[in-house]
């Protein structure tokens, strides 16, 4: 306890002493539109700090969340915000254990699906049953797939993609399996939740492309495997962070959020504390400009996005009709300094690279997103060019905190590093990386620390940011009528 209290009293004694060598907009040096990245390496440096005390991560609820959002607190509130907390309640989750075994002998990997029930303690052992034909028929999601498998009593094997994992596991129980395994449809291990927990009868986990073809092999010749998938879930409170300045039109606010918490598994630096540390950066910066915003600034730090974008989508709802009237756009940072990061804008109009089975609420392309938001990625993409940088966009598959806003009309944009998704040939051309590697191999993992910090694959994402901010800080009207879908 005595050396937990030591970490954080330090954390924030050094980065209040930071704050008087702080350089605002317009000052030269670094240029007026630079964030200062060393300062945003010591907020990271502070949150993989609180998370070493904590048992390896800061997730909402815990003592790691709790100690992230105390020294945000601080510095906000230094530099004269209106900083408050919004406390709420959330499902947590963790996985406590997740093994697969092929005859007692060789290990797979599995991941455990966010609120899947547990196995027995010893595991459920059974024999596979792939789901065969069509693509569409192997992902499950109808009893017809089953129509040639025989899954009483073993454990299902399906594709992922077609349908919500909710359905998967429904319509797997239904044909009276005892859990179910999905395959990645893409590269990478599957990550991914249920979104109606309580209707939940059997476990599923998920495993990437190149073990569901080895479980394919250990199907064919009918061997047995023991799947072990044990969580932990209870009901928790947490609280998201809002700091408000107290200049600038409050009719024409302007949001700007990144969330704070971290999953169970890791530190949750690329993910997603580096964004969170910029906007912070953006925060304090913005707090010594000479001349106050003409727009009312609403910076939020959320809790709970591990769990369903929790946090913000409380935010949403808490909001009167006239507050969210008032309300002119909203900017979403994600995952934006990974090792072998992409550069990419939201766009309600770029398809999603593969079925987001797995996210109830993926927007469709070229739906979704309110007028206006085209407006706010169109500004997004000229920062990166003025750069002389080439960004590619992402589509809204709704796996961020940009989500409750679209769902509730208000404009919205953002930017977005990229997970667990593959790079590909051109993008590794055009920006640099690995070409078929993860643009984070350590999402939701416990590598995804401070190690992997480096200012230069931060500083294009920061830089696009703090201009689209700044200009809409400022702009006569922070929404573009016309700006369309």
């Amino acid at each position: 306890m005595a050396a937990v209290v030591l970490v954080v009293v330090a954390a924030l004694s050094a980065s209040v002493v930071m704050l008087s060598n702080r350089a605002t907009p317009g000052d030269s040096g670094t240029g007026s539109t630079r964030i200062e990245l060393g300062h945003v390496g010591e907020h990271v440096a502070a949150l993989q700090s609180f998370a070493d005390h904590n048992d390896g991560h800061r997730a909402a609820g815990s003592r790691g969340y709790d100690q992230s959002i105390s020294y945000f607190e601080t510095l906000l509130a230094k530099v004269g915000y209106r900083v408050t907390r919004q406390r709420f309640g959330f499902l947590y989750t963790q996985a406590l254990e997740y093994d697969l075994t092929v005859g007692g002998g060789t290990h797979h990997r599995i991941n455990v699906v966010g609120y899947s029930p547990s196995t027995p303690a010893g595991g459920t052992t059974a024999e596979l049953a792939p789901v065969t034909g069509t693509e569409a028929k192997r992902q499950g999601c109808t009893a017809e797939s089953y129509a040639d498998a025989v899954a009483r009593g073993r454990i299902a094997l399906v594709l992922n993609g077609g349908c919500t994992l909710d359905q998967k596991q429904a319509v797997a129980a239904g044909a009276g399996a005892t859990a179910v395994i999905v395959i990645n449809d893409r590269p990478g291990e599957l990550y991914g939740w249920l979104w109606e927990p309580e209707t939940a009868e059997i476990p599923i986990g998920g495993v990437s492309p190149e073990t569901g073809q080895a479980l394919l092999g250990v199907a064919e010749r009918h061997l047995k495997v023991t799947m072990v998938l044990r969580s932990l879930t209870e009901q928790r409170s947490t609280e998201n962070l809002l700091a408000e300045s107290t200049s600038g039109d409050p009719g024409r606010t302007v949001v700007s959020g990144a969330h704070l918490d971290s999953v169970p598994t890791g530190p949750g630096i690329n993910d997603n504390g580096i964004a969170a540390a910029v906007l912070l950066e953006a925060a304090l910066r913005q707090a010594t400009a000479p001349i106050p915003p003409r727009n009312r600034l609403v910076f939020a730090f959320w809790s709970a996005e591990e769990f369903g974008m929790v946090g913000a989508k409380h935010y949403v709802q808490a909001l009167s009709p006239q507050e969210r009237a008032n309300i002119g756009l909203y900017l979403n940072l994600e995952m934006i300094g990974g090792p072998n990061r992409g550069l990419f804008v939201l766009d309600s109009n770029t398809p999603c690279r593969s079925a987001e089975g797995d996210h109830a609420l993926a927007l469709a392309p070229g739906r979704g997103a309110p007028p206006g938001s085209v407006a706010i990625r169109d500004r997004f993409l000229g920062a990166f060019r003025a750069t002389g940088t080439e960004p590619g966009t992402w589509c809204l598959d709704g796996r961020s905190d940009y989500a409750p806003f679209a769902e509730a009309g208000i404009p919205m944009g953002g930017l977005f590093g990229g997970s667990f998704e593959g790079k590909t040939a051109e993008e590794a051309a055009r920006w640099g990386g690995l070409a078929g590697e993860s643009y984070d191999r350590c999402y939701h993992l416990p590598c995804d620390n401070a190690d992997s910090y480096d200012p230069a694959k931060v500083s294009a994402h920061a830089d696009a940011f703090l201009r689209v901010f700044e200009h809409y800080s400022n702009a006569e009207r922070p929404t573009v009528s016309g700006g369309g879908r």
